[in-house]
């Protein structure tokens, strides 16, 4: 129900440059959903859209339709979406009630109003309003999308939930320019097996043709550019001829005509330039891509374009689609860029491609035209588009070849504009752009001392050209990113919601945008002040799981995009602690982290100018954090992340304290005082182990039921009993258990459950059975604390072992414990008791002393 500051790109006026803003992005109404934008794609219908030429553009607007991100929070009567699902918006809704809809001739939805053009009918929200400001401005929505925010806001029939595991930062291009490349084979052309088919212009959307036209089992595919450089890539994704115009002294249709003997079965232009079009209507495979205003058309009687001394005209170009449309089928990409549908179709009309029925209408002469995605009924298709890229059916990912900050959106655009790109990033993710063809400039700039309207956030990232890297990676590998955190600024104080600098990653480092983190007794135990490594101020959480943003030098094992878990236990493998199977301490950079220091004794947090310590070497309180390599685990990508953030510490503990400390045998009997989070675990990992006997001990007996979920066989209440717990113990299985875990770590509650008032953990370990019993300590204690027995309890046989973190090896155990988690064999969500916006911290840590997390 709040409203959300977040950083957007806004178009302030038409042939202006992107203003990186703070905008207020408006909580979702019925049946409208806020979405984490974490990957965007740049297209040229964001470009035409502030072009001087486009007189249906609104502004001040926030463009960007090829997006993809993560469901922040949903409006009243929205059901088949939650919060942590990932998706994509889409501007070509599906609302599959309309005739549209029902339809199965048509992908056009009633939704968008007025049908004439995707780009101008969704500059508002369905009830007429903006979920958009800036600086006390309303600011015009975008195609229904507008995914240049970090957060936006879309209509429920705008948005499709697709396979946790996609990387967003390449299927954000199924939202527009994949999926029309592609769908021009696969649902206009319905390209048949054994055809031959022409493709013209090796950009993303061409080269999307050409594996659409590979996938529907075409045996020759002609690739037709100018630019030699593209060929290689049009052959990796399925062509087997390329062909560059200007290699051959004829029109090269009739060079195609001639080496095919007589023409190609398909014929998809994704060009989109009239001059080049002309030459390839002039007497064979006719396709059109119309992207130039229909005022200029209607001043240019002869269309020129020089090939030789050849000069191709309007009248030429109508005769050569005429007398071809009844042999060959035609696909026409329409994205009429600046054009409404009836100027759109007057053009087809006035290149004899159309006839007129009556006034400003007409019917076209061409047997398809490929309009919105290509034909795709957008919430049935895309997801399953991103499980055939997942199955590898086609090769997305070799639509990428750059990488660019949010920041550097206006470049972005150039480099399109150039011809060089299509663009893609995420806000506060790398970026990455991939090719597409471009023969103009449409988006004229203003002056460069105009560039600047507010505050840009900066952002690391890395250049990945094709060739060597550009200058400016030197300029761009050293930016802070500004985000939230919660600083503790000193003990015993509720955590403050603050802006602070995140640095970029120093050698061996990596930043990590932080998705989901959970609150745990250690990060209180530090607030409270009772820790002696306890530095103020500091941003605390160690449980936590996110995505990579960028690396720092020497960094092998991650990379941008790979979604991972900080570990307060690192790994580095090297160490005698990590070559010893006998322990998972490694000590590499124990005494920096001790510090809250990186391991080079610096801080990475700075905020209002003061340093801001580390906490256990991970800080995941924060949106952005830095961590050292080796205290990183990376993970399944399709795992929840909302979910598996609890196997960075309280079930890995729990589980572990099991499985590796005690292992637990098979018929064995284990008492497990303390029934909070790491208790559960530990009852799952002695069900696991195959306990027979599994006694619950606690003091709050509406724990009891969720216990034996878990696997516990009985529960028992300590002020039941009018003896130690202990003894009780000894007494119902007869001499004591073989293994128990202590998992409380208060002392109160220790000296009350144990109903002694010294020797606190003893009653644990007295609760084992002579000769063999085992007693794992799992709960950290305040320092200076002690535990004391007998020493015959000890001489008898008995154990006393203490674990952390379960004893797991991190960077090698815990993408394990996420498999088995994935798997079923381990519980993770059910210990999932509450979940809260991060501005509700302090609530977190109220509830968690409660007992009631």
């Amino acid at each position: 129900s709040k409203v959300i500051k977040c950083k957007a790109a806004i178009a302030w006026e038409a042939g202006s440059l992107f203003s990186i803003e703070e905008v207020e992005v408006a909580p979702p109404k019925e049946h409208e959903i806020r979405v984490k934008i974490v990957a965007t794609g740049v297209c040229r219908s964001d470009a035409h859209a502030i072009s001087p030429s486009f007189k249906e553009g609104l502004f001040p607007v926030i463009l960007g339709h090829e997006g993809a991100g993560i469901v922040e929070s949903t409006g009243p009567g929205v059901t088949k979406f939650k919060p942590g699902d990932k998706v994509i918006p889409l501007y070509m809704p599906q609302c599959g009630q309309c005739k549209f809809c029902l339809s199965p001739k048509t992908n056009l939805c009633e939704k968008i109003s007025k049908i004439k053009t995707a780009i101008s009918d969704q500059d508002l929200m369905p009830d007429g309003t903006s979920r958009f400001t800036c600086k006390g401005k309303q600011i015009y929505h975008f195609m229904g999308t507008s995914t240049f925010s970090e957060y936006t806001v879309v209509a429920e029939t705008s948005l499709v939930k697709i396979d946790d595991a996609a990387p967003l930062e390449k299927v954000c291009l199924i939202g527009c320019g994949f999926s029309t490349g592609y769908g021009a084979a696969i649902n206009t052309a319905k390209v048949e097996p054994g055809s031959t088919c022409a493709v013209f212009g090796l950009g993303g959307v061409g080269l999307s043709a050409v594996m659409g036209c590979k996938v529907s089992g075409a045996s020759r595919i002609f690739a037709i550019d100018i630019n030699k450089d593209k060929f290689s890539l049009a052959k990796e994704l399925g062509a087997t001829d390329c062909l560059n115009p200007q290699d051959f002294k004829k029109p090269i249709q009739e060079v195609i005509t001639e080496m095919n003997d007589g023409g190609v079965d398909f014929a998809i232009e994704c060009i989109g330039n009239i001059a080049v079009m002309g030459l390839l209507m002039d007497n064979s495979t006719p396709s059109i891509h119309h992207r130039r205003s229909w005022k200029e058309k209607q001043n240019v009687s002869i269309q020129e374009s020089k090939h030789g001394s050849e000069i191709f005209h309007k009248e030429k170009m109508q005769e050569s689609v005429l007398n071809n449309c009844s042999e060959l089928k035609l696909v026409y990409i329409l994205m009429p860029l600046g054009n409404s549908r009836e100027n759109t179709e007057s053009f087809l009309y006035s290149m004899g491609l159309a006839r007129e029925y009556q006034q400003n209408h007409y019917i076209p002469i061409v047997e398809s035209i490929t309009w919105f995605v290509a034909g795709w009924k957008s919430i049935d298709s895309v997801p399953k588009l991103v499980s055939d890229y997942m199955a590898k059916k086609f090769n997305l990912d070799a639509l990428v070849t750059y990488t660019l900050p949010f920041e550097k959106i206006n470049k972005a655009f150039d480099l399109m504009c150039e011809g060089k790109s299509r663009v893609i990033w995420p806000c506060r993710l790398p970026a990455y752009i991939r090719r597409c063809p471009a023969r103009e400039r449409l988006c004229p700039r203003a002056p460069s001392s105009h560039a600047t309207l507010g505050t840009t956030t900066s952002f690391r990232c890395t250049f990945y050209p094709q060739g060597e890297k550009e200058g400016e990676t030197a300029e761009l590998l050293y930016q802070v990113i500004k985000c939230k955190a919660a600083v503790a600024w000193e003990a015993g104080k509720p955590l403050s919601i603050e802006e602070v600098e995140v640095a970029p990653p120093k050698v061996h480092e990596v930043r990590i945008k932080v998705v989901a983190t959970a609150v745990c007794h250690t990060d209180a135990y530090t607030l409270s002040g009772a820790d002696p490594e306890g530095c103020f101020p500091v941003i605390l959480g160690h449980e936590g799981a996110g995505i990579v943003e960028s690396v720092g030098e020497g960094v092998t094992k991650v990379k941008p995009g790979d979604t991972v878990i900080p570990l307060y236990v690192p790994q580095c493998g090297e160490c005698k602690f990590c070559l010893n199977p006998k322990t998972n301490l490694c000590q590499k950079i124990r005494v920096t982290q001790g510090k809250g220091l990186m391991p080079d004794g610096t801080s990475r947090f700075t905020c209002k100018g003061k340093q801001i310590y580390h906490f256990m070497g991970t800080s995941t309180f924060s949106e952005y954090t830095v961590v050292a390599d080796i205290s990183l685990a990376k993970i399944d990508a399709a795992a929840p992340l909302d979910k598996v953030c609890l196997l960075g510490c309280g079930i890995s503990t729990g589980y572990g304290a099991v499985i590796n400390t005690a292992k637990v045998e098979p018929g064995s009997t284990c008492a497990i005082f303390g029934l909070g989070g790491v208790g559960l675990a530990v009852i799952m990992g002695c069900k696991v182990a195959g306990a027979s006997r599994i006694i619950g001990v606690d003091l709050n007996k509406d724990k009891f039921a969720k216990a034996k979920e878990f696997g516990a066989t009985e529960c028992i209440n300590p002020q039941d009993f009018k003896k130690p717990i202990q003894e009780v113990l000894v007494e119902l299985t007869e001499g004591g258990v073989d293994y128990s875990f202590e998992c409380i770590g208060n002392v109160g509650v220790m000296k009350e459950l144990a109903l002694f008032p010294s020797n606190i953990k003893r009653a644990a370990l007295e609760a084992c059975h002579k000769g063999w019993g085992v007693s794992v300590i799992v709960g950290v204690a305040a320092a200076g604390q002690e535990i004391a027995t007998r020493p015959f309890q000890l001489v008898t046989g008995r154990t006393w072992k203490g674990t952390a973190f379960g004893g797991w090896k991190s960077v090698e155990s815990v993408p394990k414990l996420v498999t088995e988690y994935m798997s079923k064999k381990i519980k993770v969500d059910e210990f999932v008791t509450h979940t809260l916006p991060f501005d509700r911290i302090n609530e977190a840590f109220e509830l968690m002393h409660a007992g009631k997390r």
